[in-house]
C-alpha cells in the first residue's frame, strides 16, 4: 500500500505544537496558581520576617501579627515568646551590663590606684635600694657573699680595703687564697653549717699578700633560692685585729695583775702566818714548843718543801736533828759546824742548782740534792743557836727540777730568811728568858731554888694536895754552928760549905722533891705526897748524908759538919703556906734549943 508519509508528519508537527502550547498554557497557569498560593502562603512568614528584620535592627518592642492557628501561627507565638524572653535577657544583660561597666569602672579606678602605688612603692624601694648600696658600699664593715667554694660574689668597698685588694677587689677570688690550713677547715666547716640554714658568729684570721694577719669577726648568714636551697653565704665582717691585741694586753696585764694580787694575797697570808707564830713563839714556854710551833707553821708556810730543824745544844760544837717537815728521806741525825757554809759565813746560803753549786758537806753525806737547798744559820746576838735546811719543792709537790723551781727558790728568799730570823729570835728570847727565870728563882751561889719560887710553888702544891686530899711534908734544915766555919776559914770556905750541902741535901730527896735555900744557911725541902713518918725519914737520911760529909777546901779537910731539921706536915701543921712553913720554923728552933744535929716534929 502505498500512502504519504507528509501528512503524518506534518500530523505529528501539528499535535507536537498542540501539545507544546497546552503544556506552556499549563504551565503558567500553574506558575500562577503557584504564585497566588505561594503569596497567600507566605505572607505571614513575609510579616514575621519583616518583625524579625525590625527586631534584628534593635527594636525589641516589635512582634509578629500572625494569630492563625496553624504552624505558622504557633511558629510566630513561639517567636514572639522568644522574642519576649530576648528582651527580658537583654534588659537582664543590660542591666548587668550596666553593674558590670560600674564594677569595672570601680576596679580600673582600684587597679589604678594600685598601680600608681605600686609605682610609688617601686620608686621608694629604687631609693632604699640605691641608699642601701650606698651604705654597703660605705660602710665600715665588710659586707661579702660568697658561694658554697668560697668565691666571692660580692664585696663592698670595706671588703676590699680589709683584704688589701685595693685595685683588682674581692670579686672573682676565692676566700681560701687568704687563710692557712686550721682556717680552711674551719671556714669548710662553717660553710657545712651554712647549708644546713644555721647563721654563725665566729672568728676568722686572714693572711694578706704581704704575711701580717688579721683577725675577722664574721656573721654569716645563709641565702637561699625559691626552692629554699642554699645558694650562697651574706657576710659581715669586723676587723678585730687591734681589739684582740687590747684584748691580749688587757689579758696580759689582767693575768699580771691576778698573779700581783695572787702574790700580794700570798705575802699577806704569809706575814699573817708569820705573825701568829710570833704570837705563838711568846706563849711558847719551852724549847719543845718553839719547835713544835716551827714545824707546824713551816707546813704551812712552804708545803711544798721539806724543812729540817738542828738545835745546837749549849756550846757544842754539833747540832742535833731536832724536828722536821715533809721529810721524805733520811736526814744526819747530827752536824758539825764546821761541815754547813752557811755556819761558816754565819750567813744565809742557797744553792740553786746543786748539779753545778757548790753544797754543804752535811749534803753529801745522805744522798745529794737534786733540787734548790737552803741553809739558814739561827744566829742571835752573834751566837749561833742552830740550823734551818729547806728543800724546795720535793717531787711530790708536783713540780719538776728546773728553771721554774730555780725560780721559786729564788722568790722564797726573803721569805725563809725572815723565817729563820723569827725562829733564832725565838729561841734566843725563850732561852733568854728561861736564864732570867732560873735566875730570878735560882740562889747563885748553891743553884738551888730560892725563897721566892718556894713560897710559889709551896702554894700551888698546898691547893694540889686539897683537891687530891693527899699530904705535903716541909723540912726545915740549918747547917749547925756555921758561924764559926765563917770566922775560922772565911766566907770563902762557908760559901763552899753552903753548896757542898746544898749538893748533898739535893741527892738525898726524890726527883719529885723541891729543895730551896730559905736564907743564909736555912734551906727548905718540899716533900709532896709524904706522910708525916716518911719525911721525918727523909730528914734524917739528910741529916746522916751530911754527918758524913767531908770537904776539902784550901789543902784543909772540913768535917764534921751537921745540921738540925724541923718538920712539919698539911694539913695537920697548918692549912696555907705560912702556917706550915712557919710549923717547921718553929720546929727547926726546938731542934737548935735541944742540942742540934737531931730532927724535931711540929706539935
Amino acid at each position: 500500500m502505498g500512502f504519504s508519509l507528509a501528512e503524518v508528519y506534518r500530523q505529528i508537527k501539528y499535535i507536537r505544537q498542540l501539545i507544546t502550547l497546552v503544556s506552556a498554557l499549563i504551565f503558567g497557569l500553574g506558575l500562577l496558581l503557584i504564585y497566588v498560593m505561594s503569596s497567600l502562603t507566605t505572607r505571614p512568614l513575609r510579616r514575621m520576617t519583616k518583625t524579625v528584620q525590625e527586631i534584628s535592627s534593635g527594636d525589641l518592642s516589635k512582634r509578629t501579627e500572625v494569630a492563625s492557628g496553624d504552624e505558622v501561627g504557633t511558629l510566630a507565638k513561639s517567636f514572639n515568646l522568644m522574642v519576649d524572653r530576648l528582651h527580658q535577657s537583654l534588659s537582664s544583660l543590660q542591666e548587668a551590663r550596666e553593674n558590670l561597666e560600674k564594677k569595672v569602672e570601680e576596679r580600673t579606678t582600684e587597679l589604678k590606684q594600685q598601680i600608681e602605688e605600686k609605682e610609688r612603692i617601686s620608686l621608694k624601694l629604687k631609693e632604699s635600694e640605691e641608699l642601701f648600696r650606698n651604705m654597703v658600699e660605705n660602710l665600715g664593715e665588710a659586707v661579702v657573699i660568697a658561694d658554697a667554694d668560697q668565691n666571692f660574689l660580692f664585696a663592698n668597698q670595706a671588703a676590699n680595703r680589709f683584704f688589701e685588694e685595693f685595685e683588682t677587689g674581692l670579686v672573682g677570688k676565692n676566700l681560701k687564697d687568704y687563710l692557712s690550713s686550721d682556717q680552711q677547715q674551719l671556714v669548710s666547716w662553717q660553710t657545712a653549717r651554712r647549708k644546713r640554714g644555721l647563721r654563725d658568729v665566729y672568728e676568722l684570721e686572714i693572711k694578706l699578700k704581704d704575711g701580717r694577719k688579721k683577725t675577722l669577726l664574721v656573721n654569716a648568714v645563709p641565702q637561699l633560692d625559691q626552692q629554699g636551697n642554699f645558694d650562697s653565704t651574706l657576710a659581715l665582717m669586723t676587723d678585730i685585729t687591734e681589739k684582740k691585741k687590747e684584748e691580749a694586753a688587757l689579758a696580759e696585764a689582767k693575768a699580771r695583775l691576778e698573779k700581783a694580787y695572787a702574790e700580794l694575797k700570798k705575802n699577806n697570808e704569809e706575814a699573817s702566818l708569820l705573825v701568829e707564830m710570833g704570837d705563838a713563839f711568846q706563849l711558847a714556854s719551852s724549847e719543845e714548843e718553839i719547835i713544835s710551833i716551827v714545824i707546824n707553821f713551816s707546813r704551812q708556810i712552804f708545803p711544798d718543801d721539806s724543812v729540817l730543824l738542828y738545835l745546837r745544844p749549849g756550846k757544842g760544837n754539833f747540832m742535833q736533828l731536832r724536828g722536821s717537815s715533809n721529810l721524805k728521806e733520811a736526814a744526819e741525825e747530827f752536824i758539825n759546824l764546821n761541815d754547813c757554809w752557811a755556819i761558816r759565813k754565819s750567813a744565809p746560803y742557797f744553792v740553786l742548782d746543786p748539779a753545778s753549786e757548790l753544797i754543804c758537806p752535811h749534803l753529801k753525806t745522805s744522798s745529794p740534792p737534786n733540787r734548790p737547798v737552803a741553809c739558814l744559820p739561827l744566829n742571835s746576838y752573834g751566837e749561833n743557836l742552830g740550823l734551818l735546811v729547806v728543800f724546795c719543792c720535793q717531787e711530790e709537790s708536783g713540780k719538776e727540777a728546773g728553771p721554774e723551781v730555780e725560780s721559786l727558790m729564788t722568790s722564797k728568799k726573803q721569805l725563809l730568811i725572815t723565817f729563820s730570823q723569827r725562829v733564832a729570835m725565838a729561841l734566843s728570847n725563850l732561852r733568854l728568858r728561861q736564864k732570867l727565870q732560873e735566875q730570878s728563882i735560882r740562889d747563885p751561889l748553891t743553884g738551888l731554888y730560892n725563897r721566892r719560887y718556894l713560897e710559889e710553888t709551896l702554894e700551888r702544891e698546898l691547893l694540889r694536895a686539897k683537891r687530891a686530899r693527899h699530904p705535903v711534908s716541909v723540912i726545915m734544915v740549918d747547917i749547925d754552928h756555921f758561924k764559926k766555919f765563917n770566922d775560922n776559914y772565911g766566907h770563902e770556905a762557908g760559901d763552899f760549905i753552903l753548896q757542898a750541902v746544898a749538893r748533898t741535901i739535893q741527892k738525898s730527896v726524890r726527883a719529885e722533891d723541891i729543895v730551896c735555900r730559905y736564907g743564909g744557911e736555912e734551906f727548905t725541902v718540899i716533900l709532896p705526897g709524904l706522910e708525916l713518918k716518911k719525911a721525918v725519914s727523909r730528914a734524917e737520911l739528910i741529916l746522916d748524908s751530911v754527918r758524913h760529909l767531908e770537904i776539902n777546901y784550901g789543902g784543909s779537910v772540913l768535917k764534921n759538919l751537921t745540921i738540925s731539921a724541923g718538920v712539919a706536915v698539911f694539913p695537920e701543921h697548918g692549912e696555907n703556906w705560912p702556917e706550915l712553913l712557919q710549923a717547921a720554923d718553929t720546929s727547926l728552933l726546938q731542934a737548935k734549943s735541944q742540942g742540934r744535929n737531931r730532927v724535931v716534929t711540929a706539935n
